[in-house]
Formats: structure tokens, sequence, C-alpha cells
């Protein structure tokens, strides 16, 4: 079973709170992206969108992105860490696909175990991992849960239990996710995030997790390095700590810590 990796998966990737450092312009077989512009700090408010947009920023919103995303890239370093398992090439990503959104706005693709979302002609949820998963949006269209996890009637070794799984957000007053749960077969993990001001990107996250006969606690912190003109990050620096015992108690916990650099390419819609 997959748990630690997939844990770091979801912890790194921080619900997906993605980005990029773009340098020059890119084109998609359906529209071409403007021109990104790096700089260190973030701007002092979202740009407004353009009138006639049909971008509709929620979904971007829910995974701690602002502006008309098309897709966004992720490469990922390791700088230091106290773990035998993360060893060799510096380079965990390299330029890896994380999420990618429609031109509508609607999310297709959130990089937590590769989830997709496929619409109808409508705009109507009709596909997940699998045509038995459920979506659930909120009054304010945000999404609320994530559910894969039904296998009635299923033979279980044909089962791909990385699919299995289920996530739910709750939000804050500024539209953030402030807790996130995921769980999958056999295996929990409860996130809360914490926001510097009216950052739609955390700054603190800690986590919780059941997996086997393992509890495991960390706490990861983001110290951002540099933005794009929409104020999405595109270079941050994350440290993991984290905690793992057993469930009984039993033993000394096993400590671990590790420091990544993590770098970001957005792609944008032009409006």
């Amino acid at each position: 079973m997959k748990t630690r990796s997939f844990l770091c998966l979801t912890v790194c990737m921080a619900l997906c709170l993605t980005g990029c450092k773009t340098n020059q312009n890119q084109q998609t077989e359906s529209s071409a992206a403007p021109e990104t512009e790096t700089v260190t700090q973030a701007p002092e408010a979202e740009p407004a969108p353009a009138e006639n947009s049909k971008y509709n920023p929620t979904d971007a919103r829910t995974f701690g992105l602002v502006g008309p995303v098309q897709e966004v890239r992720l490469s990922k370093a390791l700088l230091s860490t106290t773990s035998t398992e993360e060893q060799g090439d510096p380079w965990l990503e390299k330029d890896e696909l994380e999420m990618t959104f429609d031109e509508n706005g609607r999310v297709t693709l959130d990089g937590l175990a590769g989830c997709k979302y496929v619409y109808d002609e409508n705009g109507n949820f009709i596909k997940g991992f699998s045509d038995k998963t459920e979506l659930k949006r909120d009054d304010n269209g945000r999404i609320v849960s994530y559910v894969n996890t039904n296998v009635e009637g299923q033979d279980y070794s044909n089962i791909n239990f990385d699919e299995y799984l289920s996530k739910t957000f709750d939000y804050d007053e500024l539209g953030r996710v402030v807790k996130a749960t995921y769980s999958g077969w056999e295996w929990m993990t409860d996130y809360a995030y914490e926001y510097f001001g009216g950052n739609v990107y955390p700054t603190k996250a800690t986590y919780e997790s059941t997996a086997e006969s393992l509890v495991i606690k960390g706490t990861v912190t983001y110290t951002y390095k540099e933005y794009d003109q929409y104020g999405n990050w595109t270079e941050r620096q994350v440290v993991w700590e984290e905690e793992t015992r057993d469930c009984g108690g039993a033993g000394d916990p096993e400590i671990s810590k590790n420091e990544y650099l993590e770098r970001r390419t957005i792609k944008y819609y032009t409006e």
C-alpha cells in the first residue's frame, strides 16, 4: 500500500495549492496564455476579471489559485532530510502536471492521486474516477465533497484502491479551505490550514492520519519566495515535520523532517 507516498503527495500539494514560474508566452490548442511576470511580493489585490470573461474562479479558489488558470505544473526538489527513504536525484518531481481547469473555470484534474472531473455539455458533473463518483457543491458553487467509494457488486481483486477515496472541504468567510479530510482504504487524514491576512495560500498546515497500524501527526510550513502577476506563488520552500507512532502507543515515535523547494508553472486563459 502506498500510504506514506500518498500522504506526502497530499500534504506537499496542500490541497492542491499548486502553481508556477512562467517567463514566456505559452499556447494551447484552444487559446494562448498571457505573458507571466514573476515578482517577489504578492500583489495587494487580485486582478479584476474581464467583463466578458466566462471563466468562473470558484474552483480555482478552492485550490488556492486566482485568475483564469488553465493548468499548473510542479517541480519539487529535496533540500534536506532526516529520512533514509528519500535519496538519489534531488528533483523528486520535474514539471509534472498537477491541475487543469476548463475554459469555464471548472476543475478537470486536481492533483490528488490524479482525481479527474468530467462534465456534460451543460456543465453538470457526470464522472470522476468512475461513473459512481459523487461530487457535491454548496450554495456558493464550491466543492464540498468528492466521493469514489462505491464498490458494491464489484470483485475486490479488480479494484484500484488508490482510487477508492473520498475528500471533503470546509471554508472560511473568505472562501479559503480551512479544513480538509481525505480517506481511503484503511486510512484517513485530517488537515487544518492557517493563512496570513487575506492571502489565498496557507502559511501552515497541520495534519493527523491513521493508516493501517500507525498514527501520523505532522506540521507543514510554507515560505513563499516568488509570485506571478495574479498573485499565485511560483516558488516556495516547504518544511515538513512528522511524528509516526504505533496505534497502541508502544515504543518511541519515529521523527522525520524534510525541506523542499517547489516551483510552479501556471498557464492562463486569455480573457
